[in-house]
């Protein structure tokens, strides 16, 4: 009997259950408790001013300390101690969520989680000091050790130890917004807006840079300011501090520094230099050759089809060709005349042309023999028709060579028919 006595005396001490179905243990836990009603407190002065709140958990000592809301749940050493009226809440771990005080519907798991946050609502923290430094951001969730850590903005995700998690320990990022980055230190120091990091490193050193994508290990690692990249594959972009860059493959534009609009696809795929503008390089190792250019292949391509049946057009405007050129069809070169102006007949052609002598040559590079003629000799007379190349190498218009031969030929024409006008008179004198 009196065994019995001693349990139901334990049980009294140990639990106060009383007529509105609340429970609790610990010195002034649920001290200040009137009408609320469905709550439980466990820990030296858990739940201590609540009067009215319903639906309350609250373990650890002072967590809760100061909640008068409803529908809350902590866990921990000082979880959720200041929080008054913010509803909705959920908070496990030592002072996670601690100082919020109207912030609502927020989730923290793990120490110092959410620790600093007052009035930011729809945030989710899990691991020790995420969103640690947060006070009014909103709409965030993060997910790794120190991950967002002095994030104060909105609308971020972040999974990884200290992804997104600020360059500055003691300020309080509060205009990076719209950012998602996964993986170990991704976007690590971002304070930039819609970006997005996929990867360990990528876009680690972001600072107030906009609109990038980075997908890989060491992506756009070095991007700091720069806007509207995006890069594919490990360390592609990544020592990037240019704009409006796209890269896709392992290490593609990894040199690329300042170098802005340029796109390359494919396995170390890079441009001609590190400042590198408007190239499009695509390929296997593929190199960059000038700004504004297009590469398609490396050294050892030896053909490019276009169109699968060879048959696709090909639109373009001037071109350079080191090698052979083989055509199956006709080549036209468009001459409307409502395409000119400043028509005026070459006249007599005959006399220059004669100062060009035909040669037979053998070329340096591959020891072929060619015929042709000499632009030097062509610059001569006709100064139009010859072309000087980045490498101060002379090219020849063969094709404006035929309006000089027509003409030339016409005047030689010209002199044969009054030379037999000539002959037929002096035989017609001779009988």
């Amino acid at each position: 009997m009196m065994k019995k006595l001693f349990t139901l005396l334990v049980v009294t001490i140990a639990f106060a259950v009383n007529a509105q179905t609340n429970t609790n243990t610990g010195t002034e836990s649920m001290e200040s408790n009137n009408t609320g009603t469905n709550n439980s407190a466990f820990g030296y002065q858990s739940l201590k001013s609540n009067i009215s709140g319903k639906k309350i958990t609250a373990f650890g000592a002072q967590s809760l300390l100061n909640n008068t809301a409803n529908n809350i749940s902590a866990f921990g050493y000082q979880s959720l101690r200041s929080n008054t009226s913010g509803t909705n809440n959920s908070a496990f771990g030592y002072l996670s969520l601690e100082s919020n005080t109207e912030g609502s519907d927020n989730s923290a798991f793990g120490d110092l989680a959410l620790e600093d946050n007052s009035t930011g609502a729809n945030n989710t923290a899990v691991g020790y000091g995420v969103l640690k430094n947060n006070l009014i951001g909103e709409s965030n969730t993060a997910v790794g050790s120190r991950s967002m850590e002095t994030n104060n903005s909105k609308y971020n995700t972040a999974v990884g130890y200290q992804s997104l998690a600020g360059n500055n320990w003691g300020m309080s990022i509060t205009n990076a917004n719209y950012n998602t980055a996964v993986g170990y230190l991704a976007l690590q120091k971002n304070e930039g807006s819609r970006n997005v990091a996929t990867g360990a490193w990528a876009l680690k050193a972001n600072s107030s840079g906009n609109d990038n994508v980075a997908t890989g290990y060491y992506a756009l690692n070095n991007n700091t300011t720069a806007s509207f990249n995006t890069a594919y594959g490990s360390m592609s972009l990544y020592s990037n501090t240019g704009a409006n860059n796209t890269s896709l493959g392992y290490r593609s534009l990894f040199s690329n520094t300042t170098g802005a609009n340029n796109t390359a696809f494919g396995y170390k795929a890079e441009a001609s230099a590190n400042n590198a503008t408007n190239q499009t390089i695509i390929g296997y190792e593929a190199t960059g050759q000038a700004d504004n250019s297009v590469v398609l292949g490396n050294d050892d391509v030896t053909a490019v089809y276009m169109g699968e049946d060879s048959g696709a057009k090909v639109y373009a405007g001037e071109g350079s060709f080191t090698g052979n050129m083989t055509i199956g069809g006709d080549v036209v070169v468009s001459s409307d005349a409502r395409l000119k102006a400043n028509i005026v007949s070459l006249g007599s052609t005959l006399a220059k042309l004669l100062l060009i002598d035909g040669k037979s040559y053998t070329m340096k590079k591959n020891g072929k023999q060619k015929i042709g003629v000499l632009a030097q000799d062509i610059q001569k007379v006709f100064p139009e028709l010859v072309t000087t190349d980045d490498k101060d190498m002379l090219a020849v218009n063969y094709q404006g060579l035929v309006p000089v031969l027509i003409n030339a030929l016409k005047e030689q024409q010209s002199e044969i028919d009054e030379l037999k006008e000539m002959f037929k008179e002096f035989v017609s004198n001779q009988k």
